[in-house]
């Protein structure tokens, strides 16, 4: 076990880097199998596409996944890659690209290499707490401009994510108050996220039957060839195109809480309330996590979570609203024709010539008479093939090898360990509210509920029922949507030979 913990401790001190790659190769002189990329579109033409992504009407997902879902799914992504590079102009030669992150579910992301490596973000074994607006609940560390203290500096882009990552270091804090070591709280955390990706997120993402296909094949046996297990490849098909699925997925605006109303994403008009971080968060903007995942208990008579968008080919007003400095509307402030022209210039083989290569029956009329960019494919063959609910077959395979060799790769998964205040498996919102769970405090004084005054959370009686909400998000809903929960089966991965 000491041993164990002293490679993890040594890996997280000295990531190494992952270089980025592909799954499918393009065209060289000296490969004549490889796909043609399709990069022969004009940036106009990318525009255009791009602006008959705008959503008129939010379409939920038919599954009935929970809004959280997708932040979660933000989360993970800037876990898995963070690729620095500009937003080209021309064609990226991506095997140069070194990805910032380390490709592999270990929360990097949040620990950096530790204490040692990563002092700005510590208090001995403990993370930096900051307070929000009210100067008593908690925040992100942040510096004097309002910007957060962070290793991923993107889980500051909006005030969803920056709580989620917010949770990782109160539920790493509430176990080292339990008398944990650092080595040990961090481990425990990595196998409770590994858990809850492996047996909540992907499940929910791809279905079943693409999961149980890559659980049924052994690591590289597929069409993604990680190389070296320290180091793994990161996939451009993943990283540029597939895994940006989840934009589809962005509402225009959340109920945070019951005093919250509904808040836009993004806005640019000043005179709009949004949910942009890079601030000190608003005491009137504290998530309750009730809102957003089905799972978690609530009060009897309160409405069920928000529902999550279907994966489709429409995209939030929000996400056409960039807040980019010096970028005019319209135009390159448009998430859509960022990823569409990313996709060009990466030269990424058309969704239809993945299909094939894949052994796929391709879906739907090419776009262009060339093909349809694959991030676009990937958006329109979920519509088709389950409305929305979940990838399909390109998509979903893509995704769920990647998932599933890494977390081999990486040393498998084991059960969380951690309470569950859900009362069935152990899913997303036990984890993110664990730390409460635990009874930890980052503040040392109980926090107020954000719309009912000054008066203090209560604290956890475990000995009541489970239907009761969580002590720290005990607001009532503010939207009448049901959702059904999908049916997920525990899996326990074993480590790659």
């Amino acid at each position: 076990m000491w041993a164990m913990l002293a490679w993890a401790r040594r890996r997280a001190a000295e990531p190494a880097p992952s270089m980025f790659g592909r799954m499918f190769p393009v065209v060289t002189t000296s490969d004549t199998t490889a796909l043609l990329p399709l990069n022969q579109q004009s940036d106009q033409e990318l525009a255009g596409l791009a602006q008959t992504m705008l959503e008129v009407q939010t379409i939920a997902n038919p599954k009935g996944t929970s809004a959280g879902l997708t932040y979660f799914g933000q989360f993970i992504d800037h876990d898995l890659t963070l690729d620095s590079a500009p937003s080209p102009t021309g064609t990226v030669d991506v095997e140069s690209l070194v990805n910032g992150r380390t490709f592999a579910f270990d929360l990097d992301s949040v620990y950096g290499g530790g204490p040692k490596t990563s002092p700005q973000l510590y208090d001995g074994d403990k993370f930096l707490i900051g307070t929000a607006s009210d100067g008593v609940s908690p925040d992100l560390p942040r510096n004097a401009d309002g910007s957060a203290i962070l290793v991923e500096a993107r889980n500051d882009e909006n005030l969803l994510i920056a709580q989620i990552h917010l949770s990782f270091l109160r539920l790493h804090n509430a176990l080292v108050d339990e008398g944990m070591s650092f080595d040990r709280a961090q481990q425990t955390v990595v196998d409770a996220y590994r858990h809850v990706v492996l047996n909540d997120y992907l499940p929910q993402i791809v279905g079943q039957e693409a999961v149980d296909q890559a659980l049924s094949q052994q690591v590289s046996a597929g069409f993604y060839q990680p190389g070296s297990k320290d180091s793994p490849v990161t996939p451009v098909e993943f990283s540029a195109a597939v895994f940006r699925f989840g934009h589809s997925q962005v509402g225009n605006a959340y109920a945070i809480n019951d005093a919250s109303g509904f808040v836009r994403v993004f806005s640019l008009d000043p005179t709009v309330s949004d949910l942009r971080g890079g601030r000190q968060l608003p005491s009137d903007l504290i998530i309750d996590f009730n809102n957003f995942f089905s799972e978690l208990p609530r009060d009897e008579g309160e409405a069920p979570a928000l529902l999550g968008r279907a994966i489709d080919t429409k995209i939030s007003p929000s996400l056409f609203e960039l807040p980019i400095p010096g970028v005019a509307g319209g135009g390159s402030n448009v998430l859509a024709f960022r990823n569409l022209v990313r996709g060009k210039f990466y030269d990424l083989p058309s969704g239809e010539a993945i299909a094939e290569a894949m052994g796929l029956p391709a879906i739907g009329e090419p776009v262009f008479a060339e093909g349809t960019p694959l991030w676009y494919y990937v958006l329109r063959e979920a519509e088709l093939t389950s409305g929305g609910a979940e990838f399909g077959p390109v998509g979903g395979s893509i995704v769920a090898e990647v998932f599933v060799d890494l977390l081999r790769l990486d040393g498998g998964t084991k059960e969380s360990g951690l309470p569950d205040v859900s009362g069935g498996d152990f899913r997303i919102g036990d984890l993110l509210v664990a730390a409460d769970q635990l009874g930890g405090d980052d503040s040392g004084a109980h926090t107020p509920k954000p719309g009912r005054g000054d008066e203090a959370r209560p604290t956890r009686d475990h000995a009541r029922e489970r239907s009761e909400r969580h002590p720290r998000h005990r607001h009532n809903h503010s939207v009448d949507n049901a959702a059904t929960e999908p049916s997920l089966q525990l899996f326990v991965l074993p480590t790659a030979s």
